[in-house]
């Protein structure tokens, strides 16, 4: 049989179209491989080359076991547990919300009916292919970029001298938990990058202040925090895995320094130098009044009071006094509710679950043959977690900083349930892409410096 037409039956048992080429050229490159060896054992060209193809085995059962390893795969369990954990959220968001006099019964009915559409969604978005968006990452990320500018141009909302939010056909979205979806294309911009020296983490740098100054002139300050720790996390990952020809060690300690340096200063010049209410707001973020009664009457004192009433199993005593008053805002604190009206192991069981699934998303995305999916889902992953350790700190009393932070799936919220659900679907589609999404050949003049 002939080589080509060996390829051509080969390549016909497999589904998956954009890997024929991939397929193609790894089982030609093994025919060539042992041709040459035949070649040096005396053979003639024609007979080597025959030889070598027969050597292959049956095209046809080649290529069926080639179309088992590169097909689609499905992470049935991680959509189960997701789904089972939007379940429960929509009915906890329904008891709780109807126990505050603040959101109410109906406020119940519509988080249930935002986690309802938010997993079709992400759903959708796990069929898609993820690949698409790095062969145009920097016109994408410009352009989300620009969308974002104009959206708050054209549509914001002031609300309590905030910008954060802007009116569409009736529906308010939030424009700091939008800026999570700058962070896939940021991945896909660093791969763009790749091969490049001093100039690629200089660009690198460049692409991430937009959307941090964005968030701050909102003001987002924990947001902007948030998508900028995420970035530069991305751009350390980039550097561990050598995509830079730089010295690693000498960036990466400069991008640590000026990560801690440049907030402790801003904290530092406002809580010594700031007003008043500048440097009041610090000590609630940090819990620096430490006075009994000062505290008695803060969120994160009302927090501490209701953690100290709560049972290992069961109904926390005055648990409703708590919660339906003005100290604590039922949609931040749904982790807390549940260890209020169901028991802390009930609480510690959830935040297990989310950072398992947390812990299987980044482990899964590490491993990753694909570097673009591997460092899309990266900035995926870091930006949940973040936010979901930020609202754990809030939950359980620590620090006021995470008081507004998103939960995965126990935010309230129609923008945070659908950005999640992106997110997530781009994760599950990462995942399930794993085995057919051949490698972008970067540009030549990037590989050639």
């Amino acid at each position: 049989m002939e080589r080509r037409d060996y390829l051509e039956q080969l390549t016909s048992q497999i589904r998956c179209k954009k890997m024929c080429p991939v397929i193609a050229r790894e089982v030609e490159d093994h025919i060539e491989d042992q041709k040459q060896a035949f070649l040096e054992e005396g053979m003639t060209e024609a007979e080597a080359e025959k030889a070598a193809v027969r050597e292959m085995g049956d095209p046809v059962e080649v290529g069926v076991e080639m179309d088992q390893i590169h097909r689609p795969k499905m992470p049935w369990k991680a959509i189960l547990v997701i789904a089972l954990m939007e379940i429960l959220s929509g009915i906890f968001a329904a008891f709780f919300l109807k126990q505050s006099e603040s959101y109410g019964y109906v406020a119940g009915i519509r988080q249930i009916f935002r986690i309802a559409m938010a997993f079709p969604v992400m759903i959708l978005v796990c069929y898609m292919d993820y690949s698409w968006i790095g062969k145009h990452a920097r016109l994408f990320a410009g352009g989300y970029l620009l969308l974002m500018v104009l959206m708050r141009h054209f549509f914001v909302l002031q609300i309590n001298g905030a910008a954060r939010w802007i009116g569409v056909g009736g529906f308010i979205v939030s424009l700091s938990l939008m800026s999570w979806l700058f962070l896939p294309l940021y991945g896909a911009v660093l791969y763009r990058y790749r091969g490049e020296g001093y100039g690629a983490v200089l660009k690198a740098v460049v692409w991430m202040l937009p959307i941090v100054g964005f968030l701050i002139t909102c003001p987002d300050s924990v947001m902007a925090g948030t998508v900028g720790l995420s970035c530069i996390f991305m751009l350390m990952l980039a550097l561990e895995k050598g995509w830079y020809q730089v010295a690693v060690r000498k960036v990466m300690a400069g991008l640590g320094i000026l990560t801690v340096g440049i907030p402790a200063g801003i904290l530092a010049y406002f809580f010594f130098f700031g007003a008043e209410y500048q440097k009041m707001r610090i000590r609630a973020m940090f819990v620096l009044d430490k006075e009994a009664g000062r505290m008695k009457d803060t969120t994160i004192g009302a927090v501490r009071e209701l953690l100290s009433r709560c049972m290992a199993v069961g109904r926390a005593s005055g648990v409703d006094r708590f919660w339906a008053g003005d100290r604590i805002s039922s949609a931040d604190y749904m982790m807390l509710g549940i260890a209020g009206y169901f028991g802390i192991l009930v609480m510690v069981l959830c935040i297990a679950v989310i950072a398992g699934l947390l812990c299987w998303f980044l482990r899964s995305t590490l491993k990753q043959k694909n570097q673009l999916g591997m460092m899309m889902g990266f900035g995926c992953v870091m930006v949940l977690t973040i936010q979901f350790l930020l609202s754990l700190l809030a939950n359980i009393g620590i620090s006021g900083i995470g008081q507004c932070a998103w939960c995965l799936f126990f935010g309230y919220g129609r923008s945070g349930q659908m950005v999640s659900a992106v997110l997530m679907g781009i994760l599950l589609s990462i995942y399930r892409h794993q085995n057919v999404t051949p490698e972008l050949v970067v540009e030549k003049r990037a590989a050639a410096s």
